[in-house]
């Protein structure tokens, strides 16, 4: 199965001339012009926001009355305008929009294929109404990997002015073979402080992971740390403002995040497997904090499952969604209903991680602790640990076929928990037992 990967690079070009600068200035001031009248008059004659009807609506037009202009910069015009209509309805109908209309001032210039722009891997040129303009690169690690790993750039080029310099915006594809084993699959299940992953090999279980992320936790904390600073004092302060920048809450939990993938991404290619996850959008968000408190209702909107699932599917692997309804309220072995309300036990272990209790750490007591937070579910005889109950599940929705358990006896389920910094596990739980020997291992 072949598979077209995409990363997009952000570059810095040098400074521009005088005559360059100005001739961009204005392909900028006419796509602002253009993108706005197109915006109103999608709106008013409620036009869909296909790419083919709006050519059919506005391409002979504008070219007619700016015949100057390179026709690809016409065609970006309505494709960002179409954009930006289709955002501002889906938000029009959460009730999220403000204004009656959106309006287009932080132009990015779009321009769609490559008949009116070249790279030659040192610089970008455009062909504008005056001519063509060379735009210099300055090169970064990211750009050289792209560049001479066998990625191609891809058709649609975006600039935006900042100074006398241009940010460019170059989209590299690539084609890669996926491999995978009928009967190989790893289901996984995001949770708050989790990522929960059940592998399978010819159908049969051979285990259970748990990377234990601690994002809930970092967003807990964040928040307060937000609030301490801000307190007595407005958010657009700069001073303010650069106290909170310096918080870098977003890298630390892309870091984390990153690294999770990596975990993943490593497993599926080894195994050649098919990933499964479950379908998780913002409106999913919405419901989940519809009747919570501000606190949790702040913890779901930070929760990062949705980056998680994006940044998976841009990886050379398998990935396939399936609803997840139900998924943590099953019984995974009789497919009976778990009731939520008979929680019986929620045990936090603190792990003390044996990779880092050697030498000098040891000795100054630097030993880092995992806290794992273990929650059970009744499910008559045994207990179940929650967070393993979904991919379990999960995995049954893909293949119709029975899955095989290691063994008759549940019992002998166990799941490793893993760290995702350095991926390594760290401690084992039992995370199936009989009510009367509920342990850890």
């Amino acid at each position: 199965m072949l598979k077209t990967l995409k990363r997009t690079v952000r570059l810095d070009s040098d400074y521009l001339n005088k005559w360059k600068y100005n001739v961009l200035k204005e392909i900028e001031e006419y796509q602002r012009n253009i993108v706005n009248e197109m915006i109103n008059i999608i709106l008013s004659e409620d036009l869909p926001t296909t790419r083919k009807k709006l050519h059919e609506r506005f391409y002979s037009y504008y070219k007619e009355k700016y015949p100057f202009l390179p026709s690809r910069v016409i065609e970006g015009s309505y494709i960002v305008a179409g954009r930006i209509v289709k955002s501002f309805r889906e938000r029009k109908k959460k009730g999220l929009t403000r204004k009656e209309k959106p309006e287009y001032k932080r132009v990015v210039i779009t321009i769609p294929n490559t008949v009116n722009w070249k790279f030659n891997r040192v610089s970008v040129s455009v062909l504008t109404h005056k001519g063509w303009v060379e735009i210099p690169l300055k090169f970064t690690k990211q750009f050289i990997h792209y560049l001479y790993e066998g990625w191609r750039v891809s058709q649609e080029l975006k600039l935006r002015l900042v100074g006398r310099r241009v940010l460019v915006w170059l989209t590299f594809e690539k084609d890669v073979e996926v491999e995978t084993k009928e009967g190989n699959y790893v289901s996984i299940d995001v949770n708050e402080n989790n990522i929960t992953l059940a592998v399978f090999e010819g159908f049969k279980l051979k285990e259970l992971r748990r990377y234990e992320t601690g994002l809930g936790r970092i967003v807990i904390n964040y928040s307060l740390r937000r609030e301490e600073v801000t307190k007595g004092y407005s958010t657009k302060d700069e001073l303010i403002k650069k106290k909170l920048r310096r918080l870098r809450e977003r890298e630390r939990k892309l870091d984390i995040l990153r690294k999770s993938v990596k975990r993943v991404v490593e497993l599926a290619r080894d195994l050649k497997v098919k990933v499964v996850v479950g379908k998780f959008s913002s409106k999913a968000k919405e419901r989940m904090g519809g009747n919570k408190n501000g606190k949790l209702r702040h913890r779901i909107h930070q929760w990062s499952v949705v980056k998680f699932i994006e940044m998976l599917k841009a990886q050379p692997i398998d990935v396939t969604e399936v609803s997840e309804s139900y998924t943590s309220s099953i019984n995974p072995f009789d497919g009976e209903r778990l009731g939520k309300s008979k929680q019986v036990v929620e045990k936090v272990i603190k792990v003390f991680n044996p990779y880092l209790m050697t030498g000098s750490a040891h000795e100054g007591r630097g030993i880092k602790v995992i806290k794992v937070t273990a929650r059970y579910l009744d499910g008559g005889e045994i207990l179940l640990e929650r967070d393993s109950i979904a991919p379990l599940n999960l995995v049954k929705k893909v293949d119709g076929r029975v899955l095989v358990f290691p063994s008759t006896s549940p019992n002998e389920l166990r799941v490793t928990v893993y760290d995702p910094l350095r991926g390594v596990p760290v401690v084992e739980l039992e995370i199936i037992k009989s009510k009367g020997k509920l342990r850890h291992g």
